[in-house]
């Protein structure tokens, strides 16, 4: 039996239509007890009860690096970086170094936001199917390299690119996965991505 709707909720309801209404990613958490609190999207947070993904895909890619022979660290204040990848082996043997952000999903899910344009050196990394590490993949891409896949896409003309500044797909169908192949990582690559012989 439905627990009587309070004051404040018969209120709401009769300003608000919802008749169109969806059931969202949270509807069943909230059905089994817990408490859902909706704030403005903030691109960068994570789903805090989906945190074993996260560090199943972290550790996806702290094992990929390290096995290229590349270094990490972690940066202590900005939420906008995951981590530093670098190499002093480059061409030259100088330091090469990029900023990566890192998204794990336990599906296919590529997205790209604006703010990220103004990052120098930056690296988005995918982390798809993060759960299994037997199936999982890592696609990593510079700003301009998602943008291009964006834009061949048709993503960059929609209302989300334009005027909300971000897009992400959840499900990337068989032309995304295809045009993302170049990027797909393994050692070899990320090698040549930071450069090293």
């Amino acid at each position: 039996m439905k627990p009587e709707m309070s004051k404040a909720e018969v209120e709401m309801r009769s300003r608000f239509d919802f008749s169109r209404a969806t059931r969202g990613k949270f509807s069943d958490r909230y059905e089994h007890g817990h408490s859902i609190t909706l704030l403005d999207e903030d691109p960068d947070m994570e789903d805090p009860l989906d945190l074993s993904t996260r560090q199943a895909g972290k550790s996806i890619f702290e094992s990929q690096v390290q096995a290229a022979g590349l270094k990490l660290a972690e940066p202590l204040c900005d939420e906008s970086i995951d981590y530093i990848i670098y190499s002093a082996a480059g061409r030259n043997r100088e330091l090469v170094s990029y900023a990566v952000k890192l998204k794990t999903s336990s599906s296919k899910t590529f997205y790209l936001y604006k703010k990220y344009a103004d990052i120098p050196c930056f690296l988005l990394v995918y982390i798809w199917n993060a759960r299994d590490s037997e199936e999982s993949s890592v696609y990593a891409l510079t700003y301009e390299e998602a943008l291009q896949v964006l834009k061949a896409k048709g993503y960059a003309d929609s209302d989300a690119w334009v005027k909300d500044g971000g897009y992400s797909v959840t499900h990337a169908g068989p032309e995304l996965m295809e045009m993302l192949k170049p990027y797909r990582m393994t050692q070899e690559l990320w090698r040549q991505k930071l450069q090293v012989a």
